[in-house]
């Protein structure tokens, strides 16, 4: 009876054991495209980790077991570094592990390129093995765009954007907020960006719809890399910049050289940048759209913003979201962009008595707060 007794405890603690990693693993995002909580990471790379010591054949088990430890330790990284265990190692030693078990694989090269940043020669030569095996494969594009653009390789920045689009990857949203920030920009103006879905979508639509080519399209964060700075610099007529590096250089030095140095073109900057990026320079920049227009002179912005919201800019996709794809809380969150502009528009047919254009503005800016949780919170400004 007692042998009987200690079998099923046994048989019970195995089964608890394996139902504390039975959770179903899910793929795990960068958060350009999920954003998640540290315990949610936490539990997919135990859970992804658990699939790899049951010799998994998907490779992509350690992909998402790589990105759930790169997260965890964005989310928190005190708390990753506190609990350092199987799951939870440094990332030098995840690629260690994958070497052996998926040697020369198209996902450990994938994994190597985060490895090195892709900012040297090393990471540019996982980069083409990687392509070798897979050519456009999703993960990759990013780092062919970047790859190619460092190389200012316009043949094949426009095949990586034509893939991409292709692809399906880039959700339509940030590619109709993107369309909005360009339609803010006057002809052949300069654009300041940075991040992720504040730049790649720009591209996109630049190369592969032709839509506003004339805009310059510049991330402030790729301008750090001195080889990069300096052929689009060359490119466009703006006197060379050298960073010294040593010395602690911050994007705005970028910001602050482009503005001085650029007179016989508009200068923007996304309304999704960190003000602290053009701090120098905030009391002249104004609100135009989805961007800031900088501008030694004062001008009637709100007459610029309520035409290229009204005329130029589209916005049915606001009213309905008939997708859902794994980037939707991401996009949500890009499209709360719109409610300052949304307010201040708002404001401004109230004091013209346009009460129609009013509730409307109030509708669209309802809508996106809704959707990122936050109405309860924001639109009581709506109220005042």
């Amino acid at each position: 009876m007692k042998a009987t007794l200690k079998k099923l405890l046994l048989v019970l603690f195995t089964l608890i054991s394996f139902n504390s990693f039975s959770q179903t693993p899910e793929p795990v995002y960068s958060f350009v495209r999920a954003n998640h909580n540290f315990e949610w990471y936490e539990q997919q790379a135990k859970s992804w980790r658990h699939e790899i010591d049951l010799h998994t054949k998907n490779n992509m088990a350690w992909v998402y077991y790589f990105t759930a430890n790169r997260m965890a330790g964005y989310c928190d990284s005190k708390a990753w570094e506190n609990q350092k265990k199987d799951y939870f190692l440094p990332l030098k030693d995840i690629i260690k592990l994958a070497e052996k078990a998926i040697p020369n694989s198209f996902e450990l090269y994938y994994m190597k390129i985060y490895d090195d940043c892709a900012g040297n020669d090393t990471g540019s030569k996982y980069i083409m093995k990687a392509q070798k095996m897979k050519p456009y494969d999703k993960l990759l594009l990013p780092w062919l765009m970047n790859y190619y653009q460092f190389k200012n390789d316009k043949s094949n920045i426009e095949t990586v954007s034509k893939k991409w689009y292709e692809s399906n990857e880039m959700p339509a949203d940030l590619l109709a907020i993107t369309y909005n920030k360009l339609m803010s920009v006057e002809e052949n103006g300069i654009l300041l960006v940075n991040g992720d879905n504040d730049t790649y979508p720009f591209w996109i639509l630049q190369n592969v719809k032709k839509i506003r080519t004339d805009v310059l399209i510049m991330n402030v964060s790729l301008l750090g890399r001195d080889s990069y700075r300096e052929l689009i610099f060359k490119e466009n007529s703006i006197p060379e910049l050298i960073l010294k590096k040593n010395a602690g250089w911050h994007m705005s030095d970028i910001v602050k050289h482009i503005i001085e140095n650029v007179k016989d073109r508009p200068i923007y900057v996304s309304i999704q940048m960190d003000q602290d990026i053009y701090k120098d320079y905030s009391d002249k920049m104004y609100i135009v759209g989805l961007a800031f227009k900088y501008s030694e002179k004062s001008f009637n912005n709100m007459a610029v913003l309520q035409n290229n919201v009204e005329n130029k800019f589209l916005l049915d996709y606001l009213k309905f979201n008939f997708s859902n794809n794994y980037a939707q809380s991401i996009v949500d969150q890009s499209n709360f962009s719109y409610f300052a502009i949304f307010l201040k528009l708002y404001e401004q047919y109230q004091l013209s008595g346009e009460t129609l254009k009013a509730q409307k503005i109030k509708e669209l800016a309802k809508k996106v707060s809704q959707r990122c949780g936050h109405d309860t919170e924001w639109m009581q400004y709506f109220e005042k």
